[in-house]
């Protein structure tokens, strides 16, 4: 990739090239000489590759998406680096289809490495039961449920993929039942070349099934559905132009939410293999595919983040500020924001046991920038709750914290505009500028897709401040 496609820059050892929650996130960046190191300020989180060689890329999660920065990424000896605009770096990835498929493979190993560490904090007994039984049972509740199309849809899925299966017999005998009680259960979409046409109310895919291509919708809408504890749960409508399905593209995990048309609704299908050549042929399709795919990264990592910490009221404070984030609310805004969920669910959401959940409502309910009514969770002032959410995460490591909101004192000294966006360190917390919590920044060579394991990182290169020259 050579250097007239965009700005070249010298950053000495230790300046930042940018800094962990910056929301100004539209440059990719390419080492051209040196090397940078990636880290968040979240310690717990092991960041997917933490340092970027020459011929390497970083920054593009977060850019792809448009979201705030996952880390901070600082020089580790003087570098030269190309930095990139979001729209030039798609325009080169679509010209060399190699690269859009290293870019996707990494992908699918980060979001592999941050799923692994969510199933690590937060285990499910039904993570061990096989995906054909969960599938299975998935056809029975729509069986109890009088949808006799949508079980015949997920048993003629079983029947095709485990053949053979433990549900075999059973799902041959449902699959009878249902034979000639309806014609509007026969057939699938209605294929019109690389588009599949589905008619109002047709499940498109289920959860559990195995994947093979994703969606882009053309013309209509789609709901976005899981079932838990026997209902329904709508989790997104979706309209024209955007993308679903996208795990079936980078990795081989089954779909993890149900997707029903509501309407008649024309829906582009690209699978993996042909995923270089609709690269080639539309750089818009190319920018929605990755955006879709580095947007599940970012959420995935961002709500890994306010699992870890060891006070629950630290994990509640992280999962509202994460939220607004998620919802695209600037930490630097002071309007009011209402969250369509209430207290109840939002200590389930941010995992507290019952137990711990008396003195973390307490605390909650005395917050005088909250407010919580039947479904609703209101923010005040998001600005000031971000500046409560550093305070906690700040004290989270001290065991004997019992989770006291900080005084006017402690407030005007870590005030932040943004989520830990301020330059200077606390002096008397020490370490590196504290930054927003993100998805870990990403490096995937252009060159060699090959490299060394990364060094330890030297916490006293990080303190330095920011110090890049211009060399166009």
């Amino acid at each position: 990739m050579a250097s007239e496609t965009g700005k070249k820059s010298v950053f000495r050892a230790g300046a930042y090239v940018y800094v962990e929650g910056d929301e100004d996130s539209n440059d990719i960046y390419i080492v051209e000489k040196g090397e940078v190191g990636l880290h968040g300020n979240n310690d717990r989180i092991k960041l997917h590759k933490p340092l970027v060689r020459q011929g390497e890329v970083f920054g593009f999660t977060s850019t792809l998406c448009k979201r705030p920065r996952m880390e901070s990424a600082i020089a580790r000896r003087d570098s030269v680096i190309i930095t990139l605009k979001r729209e030039r770096f798609i325009e080169l990835v679509q010209n060399n289809p190699k690269v859009a498929i290293k870019i996707l493979n990494y992908f699918a190993n980060e979001l592999r490495t941050y799923n692994e560490m969510m199933l690590s904090l937060d285990p499910q007994d039904d993570d061990f039961i096989p995906d054909e039984s969960r599938l299975f049972d998935l056809a029975r509740h729509y069986r109890l449920a009088g949808r006799q199309d949508y079980a015949r849809h997920i048993l003629e899925s079983c029947a095709e993929q485990y053949p053979g299966g433990a549900h075999s017999g059973e799902i041959r005998s449902m699959l009878a039942e249902t034979r000639g009680q309806d014609a509007s259960l026969s057939g699938g979409s209605i294929e019109n070349g690389s588009s599949r046409i589905f008619r109002d109310g047709q499940m498109i895919f289920a959860e559990f099934e195995k994947g093979e291509d994703l969606f882009i919708i053309k013309e209509g809408r789609v709901k976005i559905i899981k079932v838990g504890g026997g209902q329904e749960i709508l989790l997104s409508v979706l309209k024209d132009g955007d993308i679903f399905g996208e795990l079936a593209i980078i990795s081989n995990k089954p779909r993890n939410a149900t997707a029903i048309s509501m309407g008649t609704t024309t829906l582009l299908s690209i699978k993996k293999e042909n995923f270089s050549e609709v690269l080639a042929k539309s750089s818009a399709i190319a920018s929605k595919i990755f955006m879709a795919i580095s947007q599940r990264i970012w959420f995935t990592y961002i709500r890994l983040e306010s699992k870890v910490y060891a006070h629950p009221i630290t994990r509640i404070y992280a999962f509202l500020e994460n939220k607004l984030l998620e919802d695209r609310v600037s930490l630097k805004s002071t309007g009011s924001v209402t969250l369509t969920f209430g207290i109840d669910e939002l200590l389930r959401m941010s995992g507290i046991p019952a137990a711990q959940s008396e003195k973390a409502m307490e605390i909650l309910l005395d917050d005088p920038n909250l407010e919580f009514k039947f479904g609703q969770v209101s923010i005040e002032n998001p600005s000031i709750l971000s500046t409560k959410a550093k305070f906690y995460r700040s004290r989270d490591h001290i065991s004997s914290w019992d989770g006291d909101a900080p005084s006017r004192k402690e407030q005007r000294r870590t005030a932040a505009p943004a989520r830990r966006t301020n330059v200077s360190a606390d002096p008397d917390e020490g370490g590196p500028p504290a930054r927003a919590a993100e998805p870990p920044v990403e490096t995937i060579p252009f060159q060699n897709i090959d490299r060394p394991e990364p060094i330890a990182r030297d916490d006293a290169d990080l303190k330095l401040p920011s110090e890049e020259i211009s060399i166009d």
